[in-house]
């Protein structure tokens, strides 16, 4: 939806996958650090483990999370896993060995729709942008 709005965006999923920087769910992290990336946004779970100039966390219900999760096909090992991620918040600390709190954001998307969301983070990427 960003690039629709002029905001280049990429998932790192997608690009760790075509450059064989990700096997069987497994990310070469070195590499992974190596990675220069030209867009304005990189989305992935990985992406604040890369050089960037700010992370955007997205935080939901646990509830919402886990029926998503479900949906997508996961088991409840890796369920589990995102859920507790994001109660210890491990991305944030994650992030704040490579930036300063100043530069990392979280989003609570509970309640939102997935057009109230994307208008808020869209928001907030403009507002990064312009710095």
């Amino acid at each position: 939806m960003l690039n629709y709005s002029g905001i280049q965006c990429a998932s790192l999923n997608e690009v760790l996958k075509n450059t064989g920087i990700i096997s069987d769910g497994i990310v070469d992290i070195d590499q992974l650090r190596r990675l220069e990336l030209k867009y304005d946004v990189v989305e992935s779970h990985y992406s604040h483990m890369i050089h960037c100039k700010y992370v955007i966390i997205i935080k939901d219900d646990e509830n919402i999370l886990r029926k998503r999760m479900e949906q997508r096909g996961y088991g409840n090992e890796k369920i589990n896993e995102n859920i507790e991620a994001q109660r210890s918040d491990i991305i944030y600390y994650e992030a704040l060995d490579l930036l300063p709190e100043n530069h990392i954001f979280t989003v609570n998307a509970s309640g939102m729709d997935i057009n109230e969301l994307y208008g808020t983070v869209k928001k907030l990427i403009n507002e990064l942008l312009k710095k």
